[in-house]
Order: structure tokens, then C-alpha cells, then sequence
């Protein structure tokens, strides 16, 4: 059933109900519905999902079917890297190299409005992720939205999911479903969060590359990226100089 709920990532309450727009379906972002986004993805389909900061599209970023299928949808440079998206701090290290930053420091870091660039793992390092994702490139973009619908996804779907904006590229990020009503036919799902923000800056999130010990660089200044560099000196690590 369809009903009022709470939705997910904190916009205001809204009246959200089950809509189809051609062959894609259009549900809410709420709990009862996660188990629809993990079967998606499960079956390697592209689907679109809010974060905290924008919405994104997302597939399964073990999937080199998934992966090619996201790509198409944002009509996207092949050479222009995603992120991957998990669900709790503690899933980072599956995937990339922590063992030079505190684990303290993740958990305060994440989940939040942050994209981590990190030394990505090796396949002989029990890291699965399709060597369709980002080919060639030795860095890993890895993030825990502070949105509790992807997050009871990700966890659902057990595997890292890559995550880009739900935006055609070169055109701004959005931040409700009818922002992007030109890539819904691209969907299995559409996951209808409400309006993310009231505000919002479209700004995505703050990449920041922590991958050097001892250091980070801001490769991409967004939402509360002052607050992330704070952060980041409190726990002794400093800017890097250019």
C-alpha cells in the first residue's frame, strides 16, 4: 500500500504515492520499498535514488552490466569516474585502503555529505568490484550518503553500489524526481524522496582525497566541505599545500 510516511533523506513530509511513467515505476523512498531497490539492483538494473545532498542514479558497482547500463544513462564519458556508495562506515575498508586513517575519523566522517578518494583495493585484496568501474585508475571515490533509504539498501544489497547524479552530464544536479523526468525511461525504479533540501546548493558533495598519509586535498568543495576540513585537522591531518 501506498501511504503518508516519514521519507527519506529529512525533506518535509509529503503525500508520495505509486505512479508508473511509461515502463518505469515511480515508488516512494521509504522502507517498505527497499527490498524493490536491492531486487533491481540485484538484476543488474539502473535505478534512481535520493542522497542527502542530490538525487543520483545508481547500479550495482560489481556488475560490468550495471555498470555499462549506468554509463548509458548519463550519457557519460567512459573516462570520467563514478563513486561507489556503502552503508556503513565499516564497509569502507572492503573496498579501499584505511589502514593509515583512524577509524574514529570515519565514523565521525560517515555517513555524511563526503565523497572519500582512497587507494582502491585489488581483486587478490578480496575486493569484488567490476573491473568495468573506472579501469585503469588506482583512486576509489567511496561514500555513506546520510540518507537512511540508501543506506537500508546498500546494506540490503550487501555489495557497493556505484552512484553518480541524477542528472544528464553537463547539466545541473537535481534535487526532486521532475528534475529529471528525461532519464526515468533509463530506470528500472524511481525512488521518489521528496524534495531534497530548501535550500540546497546543488552542490553535491565535498570530495576530499585522503588516500596520501598525513594530508588531504579538496578535490571537489561541497556541502559543509569547511566543517569536513576541520574535521580532517582536528585528527592531525593537514592541507596539503599547493
Amino acid at each position: 500500500a501506498c501511504a503518508r510516511a516519514r521519507v527519506f533523506p529529512k525533506p518535509r513530509a509529503t503525500m508520495l504515492s505509486c505512479r508508473a511513467a511509461g515502463s518505469t515505476r515511480v515508488l516512494p523512498a521509504t522502507l517498505p520499498f527497499v527490498g524493490e531497490a536491492v531486487e533491481a539492483l540485484r538484476r543488474e538494473k539502473v535505478i534512481a535514488i535520493p542522497t542527502d545532498t542530490i538525487y543520483g542514479v545508481a547500479a550495482s558497482a560489481c556488475s560490468v552490466i550495471g555498470i555499462e547500463r549506468l554509463y548509458d544513462a548519463k550519457q557519460r564519458s567512459r573516462e570520467v569516474p563514478m563513486a561507489v556508495c556503502v552503508g556503513d562506515a565499516a564497509d569502507v575498508s572492503k573496498y579501499a585502503d584505511v589502514a593509515h586513517l583512524n577509524p574514529k575519523l570515519l565514523e565521525e566522517l560517515l555517513p555524511g555529505p563526503v565523497t572519500l578518494l582512497l587507494r582502491r583495493k585489488t581483486l587478490t585484496e578480496g575486493c569484488d568490484l567490476s573491473p568495468g568501474l573506472n579501469p585503469g585508475l588506482g583512486l576509489l571515490g567511496i561514500r555513506v550518503p546520510d540518507s537512511e533509504f540508501i543506506r537500508h539498501v546498500s546494506r540490503g544489497f550487501g555489495k557497493a553500489i556505484a552512484l553518480t547524479s541524477a542528472n544528464q552530464s553537463g547539466t545541473p544536479s537535481t534535487l526532486s524526481v521532475e528534475e529529471f523526468e528525461n532519464l526515468w525511461d533509463k530506470c528500472e525504479v524511481v525512488f521518489d524522496g521528496g524534495r531534497i533540501g530548501l535550500d540546497a546548493s546543488r552542490s553535491g558533495s565535498t570530495i576530499v582525497n585522503l588516500s596520501v598519509p598525513g594530508e588531504f586535498s579538496i578535490a571537489r568543495p561541497g556541502t559543509t566541505c569547511d566543517t569536513i576540513c576541520e574535521t580532517l585537522e582536528r585528527y592531525g591531518i593537514k592541507k596539503k599545500q599547493p
